[in-house]
């Protein structure tokens, strides 16, 4: 056996070790992460299986081989077993049976709770863009057992019914104000020609926001974003408290919003009107500039102010950009609606940028999508993004609940 000497400066003993201990090799951080899970794995099979025995007592009215009990409601009858799917992995459990009746197991709730969120991992990664085998295959390795594409398809079926009940959703007619706009996208079944989906959003007096509408519409004209109100309004949206509703600047739009809702007020988007100046300014430096400073003129919270610091801009670019000036003095005043709001609802629901931004996250997603298969795909992949995001809630659905509803597993 080999013997290694350690000598410390300036020390007058000698350290005598075993070299062969650090001859080992180093174990490899795969093998202890799966060492780990399979530990794990059968705690919680353990841990299950006790609480399911006592459920089982407690039910059954006697303990294990207990005999002349007084009140038993009924015999043990074996066991079952039963394949768990876990966010660690599959688990094999031996669930007890009854000899008459079905048993019950509350203990499997938190479990429950755990099977969710492996559903919700699968459903992630079927918004994402994969196919419903992709998800099953490519998260095979780590939920430790494969996934078929049937279940990922139950999954979507699933939240195909959440967006039903969506739709058709008892509203409060609580809502100041309305944000509506839209965004295209691209359809198999429509051909080449892109189709809008237009989203409704809601702004309470508290100011919580939330997605009331979503439908894919052949075009953004005045017929369907109508249709859309008018079951807002049977779904219990009266407009009692409704007193602006913003838009960016679409004819059409404004037609359907004013067929259904008369007595309200039409705000034009802010945003928009800025942007416009960059486009139809000869100068596009030019327009870059006026866009700062009609932005900064916008900024003013006080009205009056406000007005008066947009006067002045248009005088000092009207020689410079006439045809710019022209089209944004045009209807101005539509961009004032706003003020008849409280103070701490203006800039929320000044410009669509609520919708925008909302838009903006879901074209990032779309490019690894390219074209949805049909309409309700697009209007399914819209509401599951929306139902991701804590900023903007959904009628109906508390916060963070499961985005799909929980289900009992065990009988």
């Amino acid at each position: 056996m080999a013997y290694e000497a350690n000598i410390a400066e300036n020390v007058e003993w000698m350290e005598v070790f075993n070299g062969e201990e650090f001859d080992q090799p180093r174990i490899d951080p795969w093998q202890i992460e799966e060492f780990l899970k399979n530990k794990v794995r059968q705690e919680l099979k353990e841990t299950l299986e006790s609480y399911a025995q006592w459920e089982a007592d407690q039910q059954i009215g006697a303990l294990r081989y207990e005999r002349g009990v007084i009140g038993r409601q009924d015999y043990r009858n074996g066991h079952r077993a039963r394949s768990l799917s876990t966010t660690m992995g599959t688990v094999e459990l031996m669930v007890p049976r009854a000899r008459y009746t079905a048993l019950s197991f509350n203990v499997f709730e938190r479990y429950r709770r755990r099977w969710r969120e492996m559903d919700q991992l699968l459903l992630e990664a079927f918004i994402g863009g994969a196919s419903c085998r992709q998800v099953g295959t490519r998260m095979a390795g780590l939920l430790g057992g494969g996934v078929s594409g049937a279940t990922v398809a139950k999954l979507k079926e699933e939240l195909i019914d959440r967006l039903k009940r969506f739709k058709n959703e008892p509203l409060a007619d609580e809502y100041v104000a309305l944000i509506i706009d839209g965004m295209y996208v691209r359809i198999k079944q429509c051909g080449e020609r892109k189709r809008p989906v237009v989203a409704v959003v809601g702004i309470k007096a508290n100011g919580e926001k939330q997605l009331l509408s979503i439908r894919v519409c052949y075009s953004e004209n005045s017929l369907e974003v109508e249709g859309m109100l008018k079951n807002l309004k049977q779904r219990g949206l009266h407009g009692v408290n409704l007193s602006v509703v913003t838009l960016d600047g679409d004819k059409g739009l404004e037609s359907a919003v004013l067929a259904v809702y008369g007595n309200v007020r039409i705000q034009d988007c802010i945003f928009h009107r800025i942007n416009r100046l960059h486009q139809n300014a000869e100068s596009k430096k030019r327009g870059r500039v006026m866009m700062k400073e009609s932005s900064k003129a916008f900024a003013e919270e006080n009205p009056g102010k406000q007005r008066k610091a947009l006067n002045k801009f248009c005088d000092k670019w009207r020689g410079q950009e006439p045809h710019a000036i022209k089209r944004f003095e045009h209807d101005l005043y539509k961009c004032f609606e706003v003020n008849a709001l409280p103070g701490h609802l203006r800039k929320k629901a000044s410009t669509t940028s609520l919708c925008e931004g909302l838009f903006k996250q879901i074209r990032s997603r779309i490019n690894s999508i390219g074209a949805f298969e049909n309409p309700l795909s697009a209007e399914l992949f819209v509401y599951a993004i929306v139902c991701q995001k804590s900023w903007l809630k959904t009628q109906g659905r508390p916060d963070a609940a499961p985005l799909l509803q929980p289900f009992t597993h065990f009988s």
